[in-house]
């Protein structure tokens, strides 16, 4: 008798069974992102998703709990790629290198959401639980690289850590919406703006200048 792992990795029309598994998850990736564009999360079902991904619904549930647990990891894997460029983006504490530090973040942010489904699948993370918990998770880690690389402390100042919750919150919200099509700007206007407005609020942060101005009548 062969092992388990053996048996569980036996060859099927010249794919293992862990390759089997990998084609599998990549069609009913594609599936969810079609049906999530063109419907929105609420109308799915795994039957939907199974029949446009051509997979039945016994190896849809060996690999996933429930649509849910497909669309968090979709979603996960895809806002992992933006934390990891950002992580690897070269960073000095200077002044010239903090608007560096935030076009590389927009950039990642802008190229992760080319893909207009995966726009769509952000945006419905609102009312969606586990993608909202996903998608708060994903903004939170953000927030921690860029504390991370422009104070070097895991503990800066709450008005930094609002400030940076503001900009990684924010542009992702605001690039989703542009790649939905209700911000009428160019990929270039909207990379500047988002640029500029990140790069003043980054300074802030690293120099930890929070000066509110007054509002109203002064005693």
């Amino acid at each position: 008798m062969n092992p388990p792992n053996e048996v569980a990795e036996r060859s099927y029309r010249g794919e293992s069974a862990s390759e089997r598994r990998s084609a599998r998850a990549g069609r009913l990736t594609g599936a969810l992102l079609d049906l999530v564009q063109e419907h929105g999360i609420g109308a799915l079902t795994v039957g939907l998703v199974c029949e446009r991904a051509g997979v039945s619904k016994r190896h849809f549930y060996e690999q996933y709990d429930n649509l849910d647990s497909l669309a968090v990891e979709v979603l996960e894997s895809s806002l992992a790629a933006v934390s990891a460029h950002i992580a690897a983006t070269p960073y000095e504490p200077v002044d010239d290198a903090v608007g560096g530090l935030i076009a590389a973040a927009v950039e990642a942010i802008l190229a992760t959401f080319d893909d207009a489904r995966m726009a769509k699948l952000y945006l419905e993370a609102a009312g969606n639980r586990g993608l909202r918990d996903s998608k708060d998770r994903a903004v939170a880690q953000f927030v921690d690289s860029i504390l991370e690389a422009l104070t070097g402390s895991s503990s800066p100042d709450p008005r930094a850590k609002m400030t940076a919750h503001l900009l990684i919150a924010g542009a992702s919200e605001v690039v989703a919406k542009w790649l939905d099509g209700e911000v009428a700007l160019s990929r270039r206007d909207v990379a500047a703006c988002l640029v500029a407005l990140g790069s003043d609020g980054a300074r802030r942060i690293r120099a930890n200048d929070f000066e509110v101005l007054a509002v109203g009548p002064q005693s």
